[in-house]
């Protein structure tokens, strides 16, 4: 284990010590929980980057091209 020592506003200890948070387990619960929620953010905007770049961005016209062509396969497959 290593110790730290942290400079913080008094109102901001008085309330953390007053909502239980401020004792080692729970600050290192916070530490985690924002740890995990950093790399989750992070995965997240890797994934969307690693998206983007599979396919060339569609146009509008495009994209209401292809639910077009879906709209009409669908249809012609219900009819068969």
């Amino acid at each position: 284990m290593m110790n730290i020592t942290l400079q913080l506003p008094d109102e901001l200890v008085k309330q953390a010590q007053a909502a239980g948070i401020l004792t080692d387990d729970q600050v290192a619960n916070l530490l985690q929980t924002e740890l995990e929620r950093r790399q989750r953010q992070n995965r997240f905007f890797a994934d969307v980057e690693a998206l983007r770049s599979l396919q060339p961005t569609m146009t509008e016209a495009e994209i209401e091209a292809e639910m077009q062509a879906y709209k009409q396969e669908r249809a012609a497959n219900r009819r068969k």
